[in-house]
């Protein structure tokens, strides 16, 4: 199995060099082809590598400002995010500084635009925002940080009606108190796990204790009797709950998991820990693709994004359950890529676009390979790029 991970990632890496880019941004073009390359060059697969990733890292720097969104998943924030982690693994000098009050200008306004209209989302909101000015710490300054949290903080807690962002980016609820057509989003992309993963990690006074209110929401919700599910996706208040979420990075009950064993170990509390642990137990019996709507190998919703997973969580917990998990997972993706939908030519499942070729992280074969890197190291610390998920 280790031989055709190595085969795979190396056609991989030969086959995203060749990619010429005209956006720049972490999830869906050439900062995700940076951290695969980064750890294919860290694991010395090849000799040749380090030149191909210098060239990449060269051209990203001269365009990683020229994006014209402001979300962390799509625009520059991800690019400074992107940043900030090579300045960490001591890849690149320290750049930000020159660009030091742009970056604030940038996460403040957009922060407060987002909250205005009530999207507190972690992709395509200023949750990301906030998520990147923690990641920042060091150049920004705990107050700059602490003064965004509470911005945020203000907006979460209002009962403000309305200005969803479709249906997936519902206003988050922290009380019983429940605004009427209000969805509670339980999602790790959209909802309040990465609420709870980005307040646990921000050093502000008041975390701890508004992170053990959401924990105690999201708990409120769990099933005793469902085979399938633990937690629902989302809430519609008024409505019977669903208990069949999918397996996934994105949504379901890995997400609230994530949330449970974050702020669990950030706080130091058995209990949250032990109920990440029971979840993560009962995701891994459900191998049944068909009704946990694992349809293709992407990380963000696929067989990939589960290998990835557990081997994260094998890796943390030494529980052998997980071991069997992950190789299984790793399987199902090398089944997933058999036939026409190979690496050469791969096709990730978009709902209604239908199927459709993609390199990205998130939903390509970028993420597929950053994930297939994760089975060749004992490492943990090798894994650390999932920062960008929330998985560490």
């Amino acid at each position: 199995m280790l031989q055709k991970v190595k085969d795979s990632v190396f056609l991989l890496q030969t086959k995203l060099q060749l990619l010429k880019e005209s956006e720049y941004n972490l999830y869906y073009t050439h900062g995700g082809f940076l951290l695969f390359h980064y750890l294919y060059v860290k694991l010395e697969l090849t000799e040749m590598n380090q030149s191909i990733f210098e060239n990449k890292l060269i051209d990203f720097l001269e365009h990683f400002q020229e994006s014209k969104k402001v979300t962390f998943s799509e625009g520059i924030p991800g690019n400074i995010w992107l940043l900030n982690y090579l300045i960490e693994m001591n890849l690149i000098e320290n750049l930000l500084p020159t660009i030091k009050e742009e970056v604030k200008d940038l996460l403040f306004l957009n922060s407060k635009n987002f909250n205005q209209i009530t999207n507190y989302d972690f992709l395509h909101g200023s949750l990301g925002l906030l998520f990147v000015a923690n990641s920042c710490e060091k150049l920004l300054g705990k107050k700059f940080v602490a003064n965004l949290t509470t911005d945020f903080l203000k907006g979460l807690k209002s009962n403000n009606k309305g200005n969803y962002y479709d249906n997936w980016m519902s206003l988050f609820e922290v009380n019983k108190v429940i605004a009427d057509n209000t969805d509670i989003n339980l999602s790790l992309s959209h909802g309040l796990p990465s609420v709870v993963i980005i307040l646990s990690k921000i050093n502000i006074p008041e975390s701890k204790e508004i992170v053990g209110n959401i924990l105690k929401l999201i708990k409120s919700y769990k099933s005793t009797t469902a085979t399938l599910s633990l937690y629902p996706s989302v809430v519609k208040v008024g409505y019977e709950i669903e208990y069949r979420s999918r397996l996934a990075w994105c949504y379901g009950d890995i997400g609230v998991a994530f949330a449970f064993w974050q702020a669990g170990k950030i706080f130091n509390n058995e209990e949250w820990k032990e109920e990440a642990i029971q979840i993560m137990l009962h995701t891994s019996k459900r191998r049944n693709l068909k009704e946990n709507l694992v349809v293709d190998a992407a990380l963000c919703h696929g067989t990939s994004g589960l290998a990835h997973i557990f081997n994260r969580f094998y890796k943390e917990t030494g529980i052998q359950e997980f071991d069997k998990t992950r190789w299984y997972w790793l399987e199902q993706t090398f089944i997933k890529l058999e036939g026409e939908n190979n690496l050469e030519n791969f096709k990730s499942f978009h709902g209604i676009k239908g199927w459709c070729l993609d390199v990205s992280l998130l939903d390509g074969t970028t993420g597929i390979g950053l994930a297939m890197l994760g089975f060749l190291t004992e490492d943990i610390e090798d894994l650390n790029w999932d920062k960008c998920l929330l998985l560490s």
